[in-house]
């Protein structure tokens, strides 16, 4: 994205002549005959650089100068000053303005200047987003960990977020931390001692906990959270339209967040989310799957490791770099809650815990045989299901075309328990 520059300047020969040149440098120039216009367009999130002659009618150069730095004390303005009008340009240093250029001048000293202003602005805007970010993320509740560039995004959106009603959606594989947003959301949001309601709109309950809702009246709540929208049966959907529309449309101080496993702008989507999600004018969170951000691995399994061990009240294992390079190399079909699950295994188990996850990190071992490695490879099949369906035994039948006592008799024989992937 090109820098923007705003040139404010009464004589249009001078206008344009400038204009030109800037867009010559790639920055992207909006043309101004007065300062009035101007500041009706400038904001405090004005990204570039503020090029404005001194002398002009009606509101002059320093009264434009005071007012938009009332606007953002650090946005890079810049002043144009004819020969003898020196002591209004220091004067325009003197309250905030980043520099000033006495006509005549070079081309190459005001494309010097306007760059050195534009990297000065960046670094404001740069400074005041990790700072909102900190902020964020060193409050209460639960902290979304990542460096990896989609999560670095989230993160950013979310501080932007936080103190709003604006209705979310967020989307991503199953397992990738859909509630863990919402609830982050929630706890740094404008009522965070307000209750947060989730409802399951694939679980047979839901219908009742939504008509309960709306026989209420009232909403004595800040966060309505609707998972698994996307598997809400279909004579169930105008319920749901009817109480979150006015919702979404600031009716209530509550905010509506969903989450499914698709996108709402995916061609598979039903009808029903896409107008949701067209006219109730929800804000997008992707989430991305765990093998598309490896290097984020090993920072989430040492932490679910630490958190556990404080749980359980004992020392943390030693992980070694062979542990985190297996960590890197599985498929982690379940995402960050298979991940999760693993280090609570393993805070109890230690290396053991590798036996019942598919195959240990110790490459020199000897080959395992073909009745081995088929076990090895229908115990992951099992654990992808379980985590698919969060234990559901049931659904897992069917998906796998099992006998009940099969499954029951093929999870004794890989010692895992159905508890262990309840959401």
């Amino acid at each position: 994205m090109n820098t923007p520059v705003m040139f404010i300047d009464d004589e249009k020969s001078i206008r344009d002549a400038l204009g030109q040149t800037l867009e010559l440098e790639d920055y992207d120039v909006a043309l101004f005959a007065s300062a009035k216009p101007a500041l009706e367009q400038l904001t405090n999130q004005f990204s570039g650089v503020i090029i404005s002659d001194i002398n002009m009618p009606g509101i002059d150069g320093l009264t434009f100068l005071k007012q938009a730095l009332t606007l953002d004390a650090e946005l890079s303005v810049i002043m144009l000053t004819g020969h003898g009008d020196i002591s209004m340009a220091v004067e325009a240093m003197r309250l905030g303005a980043y520099d000033f250029l006495e006509k005549p001048f070079s081309t190459e000293h005001l494309l010097d200047v306007v760059k050195r202003a534009a990297e000065k602005r960046e670094l404001v805007l740069e400074n005041r987003e990790l700072r909102r970010e900190l902020e964020v993320q060193s409050g209460p509740g639960p902290r979304i960990l990542g460096n990896d560039p989609a999560i670095k995004q989230l993160r950013r959106i979310l501080s932007h977020q936080a103190k709003t009603h604006s209705p979310l959606f967020i989307h991503g594989p199953s397992g990738c931390g859909k509630a863990l947003v919402a609830r982050f959301v929630h706890d740094h949001g404008l009522q965070p001692h307000q209750p947060f309601v989730t409802i399951d709109c694939s679980a047979s309950g839901a219908e009742m906990q939504l008509n309960e809702l709306i026989a209420g009246g009232t909403t004595p709540f800040a966060t309505l959270y609707l998972k698994h929208i996307d598997r809400t049966p279909q004579q169930l959907q105008p319920t749901l339209q009817d109480l979150i529309t006015p919702l979404c449309r600031g009716e209530h101080t509550v905010r509506v967040i969903v989450s499914a496993d698709v996108d709402g702008h995916h061609q598979s989507a039903s009808g029903f989310l896409h107008t949701l999600y067209f006219k109730l004018g929800f804000i997008t969170l992707d989430l991305p799957p765990l093998n598309q951000r490896q290097a984020d691995i090993p920072l989430l399994f040492h932490n679910f490791l630490r958190t556990d061990c404080s749980r359980f009240g004992i020392e943390p294992p030693q992980i070694d770099s062979q542990l985190e390079q297996w960590l890197a190399e599985q498929h982690w079909t379940g995402n960050v809650r298979e991940l999760r699950q693993f280090a609570e295994r393993y805070a109890l188990m230690g290396a053991k815990a590798l036996d019942s996850h598919h195959q240990a990190p110790n490459h020199t071992q000897q080959a395992s045989t073909l009745a081995e490695r088929v076990a090895d490879f229908e115990c992951k099949v099992l654990h992808d299901a379980l985590n698919r369906h969060h234990g559901r035994l049931k659904e897992v039948q069917q998906e796998l075309g099992l006998a009940r006592k099969t499954l029951y008799d093929k999870m004794k024989k890989y010692h895992i328990d159905k508890n262990e992937f309840k959401a």
